[in-house]
């Protein structure tokens, strides 16, 4: 499964390419590197060295004509954080694709439109500082989101997408964590003494229900762009009064052609995902179980090149 999504990210750009009629596309994106440092010796205010660093993608491939659209987005990015006699550790770890059709309604803002939307990550994921409790991997989760209704665009700005008919898919492919029924998917039988046979806990949960996409991405200022994407979901066979959040905003300055600054902010909340608090012993407290609020905040200052056209 690995090798197949790497290579389908690796062609993308190629098929695309490879359009005889190129009239019609608007393609571009950006790629960047970061990296920081502080180093400290007979620091008498004390301290620890400290390394982190990061790499990022993002390309579209976006068609127009004639009352039809078609955008493609692959966004891509991995970073680290390193203290001193510490083994390092991921900070960010993201793998996007997307892909969103519409044909007009007429002669008006609305169109007919279906989406696909996929995410997962690259690497292990730990809730300890040793690195000894996987929570997640590769797949592990991974999720797919298929839908199809209603496109509001009223420029190029600016995109509401209403999925009256949407398929999530949630896949826990790493064995371990499918049987402790991380993510939502049903754990692992157990035998007649309790224990836990390894092996039988479900790899994949699907949910049926509606969708709304929200994106916006807009030069606010000279050099500083930024970009919002709202995505919400509602189960209908099970608590349709949960939805789920997805946000994210990332704003971009541009300080010349191969230097910018970066500010990314992703909040979740995902009522599949639970979280517990620890007793004493660092062990987890079951009667504590329950869905919360994620953030992650990412500021960076590095190195970029923009290439291809604009978005909105």
């Amino acid at each position: 499964m690995k090798k197949i999504i790497l290579t389908l990210i690796l062609i993308a750009p190629l098929l695309v390419q490879a359009q005889s009629d190129t009239t019609y596309w608007n393609k571009g994106g950006n790629v960047g590197l970061t990296f920081n440092q502080a180093t400290l010796k007979n620091w008498a205010a004390g301290g620890i060295n400290t390394y982190s660093g990061g790499a990022y993608f993002f390309q579209f491939f976006d068609y127009k004509k004639e009352g039809v659209f078609w955008q493609n987005t692959i966004d891509l990015g991995f970073g680290f954080i390193k203290e001193d006699k510490v083994d390092s550790k991921k900070a960010d770890d993201r793998l996007v694709i997307t892909s969103q059709y519409g044909k007009e309604m007429g002669e008006g803002k609305w169109y007919y439109s279906a989406m696909v939307d996929f995410r997962t990550q690259f690497a292990p994921g730990y809730d300890d500082p040793e690195q000894n409790n996987k929570i997640s991997s590769f797949m592990s989760p991974g999720y797919l989101l298929a839908s199809v209704g209603a496109d509001y665009k009223p420029n190029d700005n600016f995109s509401a997408s209403f999925g009256l008919l949407s398929g999530k898919l949630t896949f826990v492919m790493d064995d371990d964590l499918a049987d402790a029924g991380a993510y939502g998917v049903d754990a692992a039988e157990t035998d007649g003494t309790g224990a836990i046979i390894a092996g039988t806990g479900k790899n994949m949960r699907a949910e049926f229900g509606a969708t709304i996409k929200i994106n916006y991405n807009k030069e606010i200022f000279k050099n500083t762009t930024y970009s919002t994407n709202l995505l919400l979901f509602t189960n209908y066979m099970e608590n349709t009064d949960k939805i789920d959040v997805n946000w994210e905003n990332t704003l971009t300055m541009k300080v010349n052609d191969f230097l910018s600054a970066m500010v990314y902010i992703q909040t979740i909340y995902d009522y599949d995902i639970k979280f517990y608090d620890l007793d004493g012993a660092g062990e987890p407290i079951l009667s504590t179980e329950e869905a919360r609020w994620q953030f992650k905040s990412i500021l960076s200052l590095g190195l970029s090149y923009k290439f291809g056209g604009t978005r909105g």
